[in-house]
């Protein structure tokens, strides 16, 4: 649980250190939806004036209900501006976080992320596993880094020959291959994305 709530601190400090960027682009996107969405009610005003001076012959009440569903329709309109922008922003901010995970694998503390997702990992399987890392960094998992963990966990750490295309993270597996634990970063990612764009849109939006 630790390890997890390590994890997501770190996660949670990405997302702020993406706000700065974040809130221009919100604005901007924000700015362009309300113009947008006037701009749909002036016009949706105007066609229900033209409308109802059209039908006034034909009677008030067909008049004023022409009136309403045209204008129901525009605010329809409008409020999906506004939730279409904030869902953009929203994207956006994960596209960020996404592209910040990715550079992690290049920085010096790599190696001991990879050590703290192995090890969080055989706590779930128990027992001997596998690593199925990416091929750039099967030279951090070397045989005394692997050995290392073995020693820590009290299980048996081998590496497997087959690969994995991720931006960063381990794919951790039992010996027989019927427990699998995916801790690539996209993987994670994803697992806390509820949480995640639930605090993204309160940070953005509040």
């Amino acid at each position: 649980m630790a390890a997890v709530a390590v994890q997501r601190e770190k996660l949670e400090k990405i997302i702020a250190r993406i706000e700065e960027d974040a809130r221009a682009e919100v604005d901007r996107i924000m700015s362009d939806a309300r113009a947008k969405a006037e701009e749909i009610k002036k016009e949706a005003e105007l066609r229900a004036r033209a409308k109802k001076e059209e039908i006034l012959s034909s009677g008030r009440r067909e008049a004023e209900q022409e009136r309403a569903r045209i204008v129901a329709n525009a605010k329809l309109r409008a409020r999906k501006a506004l939730l279409d922008a904030k869902e953009e922003v929203i994207r956006e901010a994960f596209s960020r976080a996404r592209e910040e995970l990715a550079k992690v694998a290049g920085e010096e503390r790599y190696g001991e992320i990879l050590k703290k997702l192995i090890l969080e990992a055989i706590e779930t399987i128990g027992g001997d596993v596998e690593i199925v890392a990416r091929k750039e960094d099967k030279k951090i998992l070397s045989k005394s880094f692997l050995q290392e963990i073995s020693r820590e966990a009290g299980v048996k750490v081998t590496l497997a020959k087959d690969t994995i295309s991720s931006i960063g993270g381990v794919v951790v597996r039992s010996k027989d291959g019927k427990a699998e634990v995916d801790n690539t970063f996209e993987t994670r990612l994803e697992r806390i994305s509820s949480e995640l764009r639930s605090s993204v849109a309160k940070v953005l939006f509040k």
